[in-house]
């Protein structure tokens, strides 16, 4: 069982150096406390440090913040720290489930780093459909192209699609990748839904090495396959009118 003092002088230092690092607009800051691999470090390397200034609302604006809840799971494999960011001049227990921000911790090579961040409490992490519900509800957006008018529901727009943060082309490994990633922020898919959909063509393209022939149609057959996965309920015709793209050029590529 991992110690409180080990959270409070191993752990959550961690924590507090990534804040420092994002108000600083520092990403070799960032990237120096993510796990390679997990949704933190892809989250960094597709957006770049402007992603974890709605990730841990940092964006928010407040001065103060504190612990409110620390999970162990898998034998201490995994420590997550869950935080709040209260209102100016509230009393520090006094938060709302909007001013919460849960992030994973692991023990690589003798360090904690972060595996993953959610803007949301540990438990009911933020998803993009919880998110597409809060804002189909919600009154919080300017009248000018209905982008969210406060920062607390950036998050909200981040995870459901209303809010899209330059991908780095850099971060493109091909042609491919470039067109469909693109393509989802047009069609205003969630960050979450961005990230898996790479990890899906990345996979693919390891496992049988395809023959990148014709980028336009793999990238409409993976927006129809995400379409698929995330109920969308778009036809074929339509995404490969998206892409300019013949059926038969797209089809045999699903």
């Amino acid at each position: 069982m991992i110690s409180e003092e080990t959270v409070w002088n191993d752990v959550w230092p961690v924590a507090e150096k990534v804040i420092e690092a994002t108000l600083a607009e520092n990403g070799d800051g960032i990237a120096e406390l993510v796990a390679p691999g997990g949704q933190a470090a892809e989250m960094l390397d597709l957006f770049g440090f402007a992603v974890f200034d709605v990730l841990l609302k940092t964006v928010l604006g407040r001065g103060s913040l504190g612990i409110t809840q620390a999970v162990e799971t898998e034998n201490g494999r995994f420590i997550h720290i869950e935080y709040a960011w209260p209102e100016p001049g509230a009393d520090p227990n006094s938060f709302t489930a909007t001013d919460l921000v849960a992030v994973t911790f692991t023990n690589l090579d003798k360090q904690w780093c972060i595996v993953e961040v959610n803007p949301s409490s540990i438990d009911m992490p933020l998803t993009e459909p919880r998110a597409r519900g809060m804002l189909a509800s919600t009154q919080t957006l300017s009248e000018h192209d209905k982008v969210p008018a406060e920062p607390w529901i950036l998050p909200f727009a981040l995870y459901g699609g209303m809010l899209q943060i330059p991908i780095l082309e850099a971060a493109m490994a091909d042609e491919v990748e470039s067109k469909f990633l693109h393509g989802l922020q047009e069609r205003n898919y969630g960050v979450m839904t961005i990230l898996r959909g790479r990890k899906m063509w990345r996979d693919f393209v390891t496992a049988v090495s395809p023959t990148l022939d014709k980028p336009s149609g793999w990238a409409a057959a993976l927006e129809f396959i995400m379409s698929e996965q995330n109920k969308r309920n778009q036809t074929q015709a339509a995404i490969s009118k998206h892409y300019k793209v013949n059926l038969s050029t797209m089809v045999p590529r699903i």
